[in-house]
């Protein structure tokens, strides 16, 4: 597992992500939606290091049933609605593009 490459690619994604949504419309409903990455074998801690050195953020790795196991991790935008929802899609597609297995989770509050 090449956590300096994981680290790198998400810093990477989230600059694209964030630049896509700049000037974006913030409307719609406020949400939760989040890039859910799945690691098999991996180190939860080292994985946890990688997102936090790219500037992100994630408490823990999640164990849900129905969607696995992963890391729910969002965009640093500023935006709550649409521009979040953007955001994620543009990252995931990204990392998905880099080679890691990324879901877009869709979650609205």
């Amino acid at each position: 597992m090449d956590y300096a490459k994981l680290t790198n690619d998400f810093r990477e994604a989230n600059q694209i992500a964030c630049e896509a949504v700049k000037d974006s419309d913030d409307g719609g409903t406020c949400n939760l939606d989040s890039c859910f990455l799945q690691v098999p074998r991996a180190r939860e801690t080292k994985v946890l290091e990688a997102i936090k050195a790219a500037g992100l953020y994630c408490r823990a790795k999640t164990q849900w049933g129905w969607i696995g196991n992963g890391y729910m991790i969002k965009p640093t935008n500023d935006g709550q609605g649409d521009k979040r929802s953007k955001a994620v899609e543009v990252m995931s597609k990204e990392l998905k593009q880099r080679g890691w297995d990324v879901t877009t989770y869709y979650q609205m509050d």
